[in-house]
């Protein structure tokens, strides 16, 4: 019951943030707040050097992040100008956009968190905090997927109300792709760096997304 909680958690936070209060604001507070403080305190403080090892940037750590982020941030951002007419529907999601308070200066602010902090936190939960916790009893591939699939789980309440049907039940697919490459590499190169590193351009993309295209349109 208690890994189920822990896994199922960050969606709870989520649903709560947007589909209730409809705040973004407040979702990043409720979401971060538990990434951030529920792994600080279910852990056995011995394991924080063990974890701090967990960070080590490599050579290969940084160009295997570094290309398949690139690879990342140009497919999102590739798909949608190509597509935005067929996945977006822009007057609606400038609504709800709205509706989420996501406008004025906190933008950047929240821009900012979304690239910066956002893949640090998600990175250090699902691909070593949950990761530890499964793979013991697990394996490897068995982690790696149900690390992904809750990754994604909250994921999709969000695109469900960016894109429209059927895009956005598909757009959960390479989200739960990414996770798995992500925890490919977590197990690979013993280090969530790349994972880290990939994340943080995947999210500049999302956010070239709306500066180039929502935005502009």
């Amino acid at each position: 019951m208690k890994l189920l909680i822990l896994l199922i958690g960050p969606t709870i936070m989520i649903f709560i943030g947007l589909p209730l209060l409809h705040n973004i604001l407040i979702t990043f507070l409720l979401f971060y707040g538990w990434l951030l403080f529920v792994p600080l305190l279910v852990t056995n403080w011995s394991k924080i050097n063990h974890y701090r090892m967990q960070l080590t940037f490599s050579i290969k750590s940084i160009i295997l992040g570094t290309v398949s982020g690139l690879i990342c941030l140009i497919s999102v951002y590739g798909f949608v100008f190509v597509f935005q007419s067929f996945v977006l529907d822009i007057p609606k999601l400038n609504q709800l956009l709205m509706e989420w308070d996501f406008t004025g200066t906190k933008v950047l602010l929240l821009a900012l968190v979304l690239i910066l902090i956002n893949p640090i936190l998600e990175e250090f939960y699902w691909r070593e905090f949950i990761y530890q916790r499964l793979f013991e009893k697990n394996g490897s591939t068995k982690t790696i997927l149900i690390t992904s699939l809750f990754y994604s789980l909250y994921h999709l309440i969000v695109v469900v109300k960016i894109f429209t049907f059927p895009f956005n039940a598909l757009a959960v697919i390479p989200i739960f792709l990414a996770g798995i490459l992500w925890g490919i590499f977590r197990l690979k190169l013993k280090s969530i760096a790349a994972p880290i590193i990939s994340h943080s351009l995947a999210d500049i993309g999302i956010m070239l997304v709306y500066w180039n295209i929502i935005l502009s349109s």
